[in-house]
């Protein structure tokens, strides 16, 4: 849970999806200077959609199952600093939401080719990392927009973007459980078919699929809520929306209480 100061604009990175993230030098608390990626939010999707907080849940969980996820934090950007930029820049600055930003460490890594999955991980990858995107409901890895969000290079992979997990929780006026009650009675509704794992996945010899998520039921059994309920306080502290959080955190006990229920939906739905 890290506040990073901006010292210097880089670039605008325009390969990077809807947001145009910034690459940007940032100060840590130890006065050492960092590359980051910084997206900008309007204030409409801060409010509605809840993006920080998504980013910073999916970095924290999915440290909880020890998949590789860049260090992130919030980005201040002080008036110095925004009088510096260049004209492009603060003109996409303009109507963006004036708080804290979402950053996280650049690496020098590739976006994944889909065509090349097994050549670069490993099968217990695919499954555990496919698990995660169905526990945080995470719609944007393959999804309907076909992206990534996966990043490689010689040494392995790393998970990024995480801003559209637990849609369910969006509506912070509406306490909607049903994804906690269709858990309950064996339905599940993400779909799964859009996963950039899922061919892989499918395809897979049928005698090998049966304990393909035995890694995740392990890491789901010593799951705890504690880090997660920590980055929650200290976002509200920071006047980050953080969206029903109550919801989450009961649906993620739910998951954790019921292991074998949910290994068993993540595997009816590769058969």
């Amino acid at each position: 849970m890290k506040v990073f100061e901006a010292i210097s604009f880089q670039k605008i990175i325009t390969s990077g999806g809807s947001t145009n993230p910034w690459r940007i030098m940032v100060c840590d608390e130890k006065g050492i200077l960092r590359e980051f990626v910084v997206k900008l939010f309007t204030e409409r999707q801060m409010k509605q959609q809840h993006p920080i907080a998504k980013e910073m849940f999916g970095n924290v969980l999915a440290r909880e199952f020890d998949l590789p996820v860049p260090e992130a934090g919030l980005v201040h950007f002080s008036d110095d600093f925004i009088s510096l930029l260049p004209s492009e820049a603060k003109k996409q600055l303009d109507g963006k939401d004036s708080g804290f930003k979402f950053g996280c460490e650049w690496r020098a890594m590739s976006i994944v080719d889909p065509t090349n999955l097994t050549s670069i991980l490993h099968d217990y990858d695919l499954a555990t990392v496919f698990a995660f995107d169905n526990f945080v409901f995470n719609l944007d890895r393959g999804g309907y927009r076909n992206k990534p969000n996966l990043l490689i290079d010689d040494e392995g992979f790393l998970l990024i973007d995480h801003e559209q997990i637990f849609p369910f929780a969006d509506d912070l006026d509406n306490g909607n459980s049903k994804i906690i009650q269709d858990l309950q009675e064996g339905i599940w509704h993400y779909p799964a078919e859009k996963h950039l794992f899922y061919p892989n996945l499918y395809k897979m010899r049928k005698n090998a699929k049966g304990g393909i998520f035995d890694t995740f039921w392990s890491y789901l059994q010593g799951l705890t809520v504690v880090a997660l309920r920590e980055m929650a306080h200290f976002l509200t502290a920071k006047n980050i929306s953080i969206g029903n959080f109550a919801l989450v955190e009961q649906y993620v006990q739910k998951v954790k209480l019921n292991p074998d229920k949910f290994c068993n939906l993540l595997t009816q739905k590769i058969i």
